[in-house]
């Protein structure tokens, strides 16, 4: 739960809050609980006429999940009890708005108390913040939701110790992962409504990003993503800082590190290393163990490196090439024929056998030579046609994640555990021994850095100890691995409606069928058609095919007919008929 607070100047009116809270068109559905606008507007007037500074104080409740209207009241009257207002003359009006990768979240309230009380007393306005946070996780604690990092935690959790709540602030601290780690928001308040006004919603966009980083293999490819989001990155005005634009009127959005939830200096110097031709890669490889996940110490855990481009390969389903009776190595210039000698002692029928021999052996030393060559230039005909395919389409884009089992959550599960279960597995044991203070942190760092390389984020599962707690580290593997499978399915789908996709796998299925034709037959005359005009040979494949087709109905149907016979046989002696 998140509870912030605005106090609202008199003299300013009331008529900028009143339409947002009472009358916004980003609501699905507006409810008045307590109060109405009039209330407010009264409370202002009442505030002017006695020359205050601050009418009110607009509070707004935003929980990490929905909560019932008893909770909320119980919510209300906590800050009343805090702050010193009275909850019976508040203005409570709930608003219903889907959020961003929270569904379950959609509802946020927002309360009108007045500051000054029947008393005359005014509203205790001190700390306000750090008091606003302290209540938050409070009502987190009671109603059993995620506990949520505040800015001002640690200050909360002693002041809720000196208060004599020492159970809360107990549980608070153990649900509190990088407890002294500070936070930053993605972005203000202020830069939300901002861009929300260039029609352009910071929550949504931040889980687009977020989305990137999962499916991207790399930096450079991540980056490269944002354009079909409709922003890019530029430098800021301060050093080593960057940040996102609007690409239709180059207007401020968010701070490009928090909006992609990395640390500001990680993020600079990977974006640099991209502007000096490196480039970083973010899978694993499929041959990484868990010993090589140890190794993974310190911060630095995406190093720059060159970018590598592999050669492009559009025919991977293509089976590969085999040439029958070319020996591995070998050429067909090193064939020779084997010779007899001859000697004087000879008789002359021996030499003339001799010389039949040899002639014998040049002649099928011809023919081998020959038929090798024939089967060489057959086998670089096909890589021929397979270049030429290749080189029409290279326009095409890469497939993402070909590969099925990338996008099988059961296999992305079980690589993930290889590489967490081990490292985990080793922290304990180091924290069983005594007197290894130093190998048990380093045991925690290395899986901690396992955590950041796979993207784990730890903001996702706060409530969850999924170091010491083997129900919840199996509960964020098969919630990840959902997540990765998620979005590498949509960047597959969004691949194949492109136009130009769409052609290529026409042709490319086309293409197969032509190749394992070719492969199959080993017909070098379709084959050289195919390499001066492929739609020709294509065509005269199919009117191959449909003049095949009759004949091999007819041989299997001449099979079937000779199996039923042979199981008519009384005595079990396999006698074919032929019919």
């Amino acid at each position: 739960m998140i509870i912030s607070s605005e106090p609202l100047i008199a003299s300013r009116g009331c008529g900028e809050t009143c339409d947002h809270v009472f009358r916004g068109s980003g609501n699905e559905s507006i409810d008045e609980i307590q109060g109405s606008e009039f209330d407010v507007m009264q409370t202002f007037d009442e505030a002017r006429d006695n020359h205050d500074k601050y009418a009110v104080c607009h509070f707004k409740i935003n929980p990490k999940r929905n909560i019932t209207h008893e909770q909320m009241l119980q919510s209300v009257s906590m800050l009343a009890v805090e702050f010193g207002f009275d909850p019976d003359t508040c203005t409570i009006v709930r608003h219903r708005k889907a959020k961003a990768g929270e569904p379950d979240a959609d509802e946020h309230y927002h309360l009108y108390a007045s500051w000054r009380n029947s008393a005359g007393k005014c509203l205790d306005s001190s700390y306000m913040k750090v008091r606003q946070e302290k209540i938050s996780r409070t009502c987190e604690v009671l109603f059993g939701h995620d506990i949520v990092k505040g800015r001002y935690q640690v200050a909360v959790i002693r002041q809720l110790r000196d208060e004599g709540k020492a159970d809360i602030a107990d549980y608070i601290d153990a649900h509190t992962p990088d407890l002294y780690e500070p936070v930053q928001s993605a972005f203000t308040a202020i830069q939300h409504q901002s861009a929300l006004r260039q029609g352009v919603n910071l929550g949504k966009l931040r889980q687009s990003i977020r989305g990137l980083r999962i499916t991207s293999e790399s930096f450079s490819e991540m980056v490269e993503g944002l354009s079909a989001l409709g922003v890019s990155i530029q430098k800021g005005e301060k050093a080593n800082t960057y940040i996102i634009v609007n690409n239709e009127n180059n207007q401020f959005l968010g701070s490009a590190n928090r909006l992609f939830e990395m640390k500001k200096g990680e993020f600079a110097n990977l974006f640099e290393a991209l502007q000096q031709g490196k480039d970083t890669t973010f899978a694993l490889s499929e041959g990484e163990s868990p010993v090589n996940a140890s190794e993974m110490t310190g911060e630095k855990i995406l190093s720059p490196m060159p970018q590598v481009i592999p050669e492009r390969t559009l025919l991977s389903s293509v089976p590969q090439l085999t040439i029958k009776g070319i020996p591995s190595g070998s050429g067909v210039s090193d064939i020779k024929a084997d010779h007899f000698a001859m000697t004087d002692s000879m008789s002359r029928e021996q030499k003339a056998s001799i010389v039949f021999q040899n002639e014998e052996a040049n002649r099928k030393a011809s023919v081998e030579k020959e038929t090798l060559a024939n089967q060489q230039k057959f086998a670089d005909d096909l890589l021929q046609m397979m270049s030429d395919f290749d080189k029409k389409w290279k326009h095409v884009p890469k497939e993402p994640f070909s590969d099925p089992a990338s996008r099988n959550r059961v296999k992305v599960r079980e690589k993930h555990e290889s590489i967490l279960k081990p490292l985990r597995t080793r922290y304990h044991v180091e924290r069983q021994k005594w007197f290894n203070g130093s190998s048990t942190r380093k045991a925690l760092q290395e899986f901690n850095n396992a955590l950041k390389k796979l993207r784990y984020e730890r903001d996702d599962f706060k409530a969850l100890d999924i170091l010491n707690n083997e129900s919840d580290f199996l509960y964020c593997l098969n919630w990840i691995a959902d997540f990765y499978v998620a979005g590498r399915e949509r960047k597959l789908r969004e691949w194949q409606t492109d136009n130009s996709v769409k052609s290529y796998l026409k042709a490319k299925k086309d293409f197969d069928e032509l190749y394992n034709y070719i492969q199959k037959t080993r017909d070098a005359e379709l084959l050289r058609d195919t390499l001066t005009n492929p739609v020709y040979a294509f065509q005269q494949m199919r009117k191959t095919k449909d003049i095949e087709a009759p004949m091999t109905a007819m041989n299997q149907s001449r099979d079937k007919a000779i199996s039923i016979e042979k199981k008519k046989n009384v005595n079990n002696d396999i006698i074919p008929v032929y019919k």
